[in-house]
């Protein structure tokens, strides 16, 4: 699928460079993130000397939200929303099954959604990247992007079909649900990778394994991996984990959050028990769920040195 020519052009957003390098852009197309989650990120230490190189892969194993609003012009939107609705089953089914021993960078990721014509390339940087782009990704993925050699009209997106040429402006409702998609998916995969560097002897046997992972699964709705993504995601924010509206809806995943927490290392002990409604607004389980916020994203700050993905707040507009 060939690239349009630019015709209405946006102004770009800033880039993950400088001195808002650890900023979201305040846009509409961009989700709030959730806010306990989001005040422990304020509050978190970012010192370059904390952060623990080597251990876990900094790759991004999705795209990051941003990609796809960062843009300068309507058309890239367009293509970089096409190819990755293209091959998302693919990738999803590839990071849970067939995990790559490396995860694509930002750039690596823009070169993929930007259509990447392995036929094509030079010998300048950008094939360079792309080819790098290529191993990482596999040529089966890859191939799902460069097979639209025909536009599509329609491309389907949680059972509802969409017009392809929507994707220029598309709809608030059609980028919040893509976009939280991706904010979950990331962080349940930071989630995951971490888990396994940090507590791996919990990893280390068969029996092992598979208790860890239904802790880790019992966080997120559908309790099963990537099947909860097979889903239509919900119209109430009734089914939405740790991120419901509710306590009374939350607090079963909250108190599973703080259960595969207690096991890491220089855990916060009150983490150690589960926490209580009160019925007289619930401060304890608010200060838990805080308590918590704040030592996962600390954490993966220093395992990452970057922004973690974190959960954020989504309803249907």
């Amino acid at each position: 699928m060939a690239a349009a020519g630019p015709s209405r052009v946006s102004s770009p957003q800033q880039s993950a460079g400088g001195g808002a390098k650890w900023e979201e852009p305040d846009l509409p197309d961009i989700l709030k993130p959730h806010g306990l989650f989001g005040a422990a990120w304020k509050k978190a230490d970012k010192s370059s000397q904390r952060v623990r190189s080597g251990q876990v892969d900094p790759g991004y194993r999705f795209p990051k939200p941003t990609l796809f609003v960062n843009v300068s012009t309507l058309e890239w939107k367009k293509t970089y929303l096409l190819n990755w609705l293209s091959a998302r089953a693919l990738w999803m089914s590839q990071v849970d099954v067939r995990s790559p021993s490396k995860f694509p960078s930002p750039q690596m990721w823009r070169d993929f959604l930007n259509t990447i014509d392995t036929d094509r390339l030079s010998s300048t940087r950008s094939g360079s990247m792309k080819l790098v782009v290529l191993d990482i990704l596999g040529e089966t993925i890859v191939q799902a992007a460069q097979g639209l050699t025909v536009v599509p009209a329609e491309i389907v997106w949680q059972g509802i079909q969409v017009q392809v040429s929507s994707l220029l402006d598309p709809p608030l409702w059609l980028m919040h649900s893509l976009l939280w998609e991706l904010y979950e998916l990331s962080f349940h995969y930071e989630l995951y990778a971490l888990d396994q560097v940090i507590v791996g002897h919990l990893w280390s046997t068969d029996e092992a394994w598979l208790n860890r992972q239904t802790c880790l699964y019992s966080i997120f709705p559908g309790e099963s991996g990537l099947l909860m993504w097979l889903e239509p995601l919900p119209q109430e924010l009734r089914d939405l984990g740790m991120c419901a509206s509710s306590m009374e809806i939350a607090l079963p995943y909250l108190n599973n959050f703080h259960e595969l927490l207690s096991a890491w290392p220089r855990a916060p002990s009150h983490l150690q028990s589960p926490a209580q409604m009160d019925g007289k607004g619930n401060q304890e389980c608010f200060e838990l769920f805080l308590t918590a916020s704040e030592f996962y994203v600390q954490t993966a700050f220093d395992f990452f040195g970057q922004q973690p993905s974190i959960p954020c707040i989504f309803s249907f507009v």
